[in-house]
């Protein structure tokens, strides 16, 4: 392919001025920075960007577009300057009306290459030489913090105690995503070094994730409790509630049953061990299950629609026997020094094991960093509204930060009446570019040879395969605003992707491009989707199969799908596009391929 044309998606229909209706950007603020989180230019044609459904299914308010900067552009371009990443310098984002994609900042020269590859390794071995002590120490910064925001009574705060709270929270939040893309990159470069390694010794790189599989995250514990909450209902006769009518009024109709109150007590105190998640990343619009648990009950609904419980300590069991005799299998093909090498690459790897942080770290990060911001905005913004500046507290999440810092300084130039005018179209922007989402392509820009950025390819799965799929697409009939036409995937039964969970499954195909509409999801489907994260865990417990469009080896899918034993294919590229809700396909998680059967 490397003398064909360069293969593009033009991004010349998501190209405008203002981020919102009238919000230009100002630059400057973080010299720093690589590059700001902004809308599209015709410049941005000769990269690749990927359509991050993976974490930002439906969108961003303006409010969360502050906390997208610091998560994969500022943590993630900071913590690649200040690891020393040899081929990349970071992640950066743009918008496509308000939808999420992804590119990267490639280091193009070798001098580069070779001296952050110097440092990269000084900084790197200390950590990996005792990562749980290291892990610990991040970990233990994070939960203080979260130990201070948490306990904060903000309804007795007056507005400046609040505004206060909420600038820490923000502070907070970007410290958060810089120990986030930290630790990523020490645990990517271990990971791949064991993937190079495996490759060049007569093995297969893809095994190596199946190696580190079978340990216990936060979230399979999540998913554990539900299906306890789920037996627990069926013992005290409340199924019923919980599989029928709407979660905004279940609680009530659970009260009024016999035995509602202690199955309710039950899940409170699920709630507040486990409820501090929120469903999207960097969303502080949406709300945690703390907050709202419909995202919980509809689990809970779901797991008792399905005849028997699932029995986690047997698939555990069985994950466990699987990975000690792929690894039993490999040291068998070994001897002498790549027998060693093996040895030393896989301790190194199961004490900094990246399959299970990749899971663990969200509770800590990505699902919760926000929510402190969630809640002093809410607190605020109840001040506001009831001062006559805004209409309802959830205004404020229509609002820019540099806007709300700016007339919060009482320094600014724009005065709440004129922010105040603009927040119904800005609304109506969201909800428009939401409805879009779904149609959106899976990338633009010019589709590239190759991708060096590791966490590009390991976990959103931008492998050979994917690009090549995304080249045939994109000369196979693509219309003008840049998605795939009709021509790239009419008459296509068979897809190929990254073979993430080994078996063979057929069944029925339930297509779900958000998960908001997870709940849809019936037992013993097979799920396709763009791509899923730790919010989307319960719903293995009920499906056959999982096909994504995005991710690789390390990708929430694959890691999952191998825990629950089930069969999963990943970065399909395409699967979303070719196969519908209600066809029945055939999944082959080891060969990697997708058939449409009818």
């Amino acid at each position: 392919m490397s003398g064909d044309s360069p293969r593009v998606f033009p991004v010349d229909e998501f190209v405008r001025e203002e981020l919102y209706p009238g919000y230009k950007q100002p630059f400057g603020s973080q010299p720093f920075v690589a590059g700001p989180v902004r809308p599209f230019s015709l410049a941005d044609n000769e990269r690749y960007w990927l359509r991050d459904s993976l974490h930002f299914s439906e969108g961003m308010v303006p409010a969360s577009i502050a906390t997208l900067d610091d998560a994969q552009t500022w943590g993630a371009q900071l913590g690649a300057e200040i690891v020393g990443v040899p081929p990349t310098r970071g992640s950066v984002n743009r918008l496509a009306g308000t939808h999420v994609y992804i590119g990267t900042i490639d280091v193009d020269t070798q001098w580069q290459v070779q001296a952050r590859a110097a440092r990269f390794g000084q900084y790197v071995s200390p950590i990996l030489a005792d990562f749980g002590s290291y892990w610990a120490m991040r970990a233990g910064e994070l939960q203080s913090a979260y130990d201070h925001f948490d306990n904060l009574d903000l309804h007795v705060m007056s507005m400046p105690e609040i505004w206060t709270v909420l600038k820490d929270a923000y502070a907070f939040h970007r410290r958060a995503w810089f120990i986030h893309f930290e630790v990523m990159y020490v645990l990517t470069a271990n990971y791949l070094a064991f993937y190079e390694l495996a490759e060049e010794i007569g093995l297969s790189g893809s095994q190596v994730s199946s190696f580190l599989s079978g340990q216990q995250t936060f979230y399979s514990r999540t998913d554990e409790e539900l299906w306890r909450l789920a037996e627990l209902a069926r013992t005290l006769d409340v199924s019923s509630a919980l599989m029928t009518g709407s979660p905004a009024d279940m609680r009530s109709r659970i009260a009024a049953l016999p035995h509602g109150t202690t199955w309710l007590g039950s899940f409170d105190k699920f709630l507040s061990e486990f409820g501090q998640r929120v469903e999207e990343t960097c969303r502080i619009d949406t709300p945690s299950w703390a907050e709202d648990p419909t995202p919980a009950l509809y689990s809970v609904g779901a797991f008792l629609s399905k005849p028997t419980g699932f029995d986690f300590h047997a698939a555990r069991a069985a994950a466990i026997a699987e990975r000690d005799a792929q690894i039993d299998a490999a040291r068998r093909a070994l001897n002498g020094a790549n027998l060693s090498r093996f040895n030393q690459a896989l301790a190194s790897n199961q004490t900094a094991n990246f399959a299970w942080w990749n899971e663990e770290h969200n509770y800590l990060i990505d699902r919760r960093a926000a929510i402190p911001v969630r809640r002093a905005t809410l607190e605020l913004g109840t001040w506001l509204a009831s001062d006559g500046e805004i209409s309802d507290p959830t205004d404020l999440f229509f609002l820019f930060k540099a806007e709300l810092f700016d007339v919060m300084s009482g320094a600014g130039t724009t005065s709440w009446a004129e922010l105040r005018a603009m927040i119904p179209d800005r609304r109506a922007y969201f909800e428009h570019w939401r409805e879009r989402g779904p149609s959106l392509p899976p990338m633009l820009g010019t589709i590239p040879e190759v991708v060096p950025d590791p966490i590009m390819i390991e976990v959103f799965g931008l492998s050979g395969q994917f690009l090549e799929t995304m080249r045939g697409e994109a000369g196979a009939g693509a219309g003008s605003s840049g998605a795939p036409g009709a021509a790239g995937t009419a008459g296509v039964t068979e897809i190929r992707g990254f073979p993430a969970a080994k078996g063979v499954v057929e069944g029925v195909a339930r297509v779900i491009t958000t998960v908001g509409d997870l709940h849809l999801v019936e037992p013993g489907e097979i799920l396709v989707c763009g791509g899923t994260t730790t919010e989307w865990t319960p719903a293995f417990g009920i499906i056959t199969a999982c096909v994504c469009d995005t991710g690789g080896s390390l990708t929430h899918a694959a890691i999952v799908s191998r825990e629950y034993g089930i069969p999963c294919v990943v970065g399909t590229a395409i699967a979303t596009q070719v196969v519908k809700t209600g066809d029945r396909i055939r999944v082959d998680g080891q060969a990697g391929t997708v058939r449409v059967l009818a």
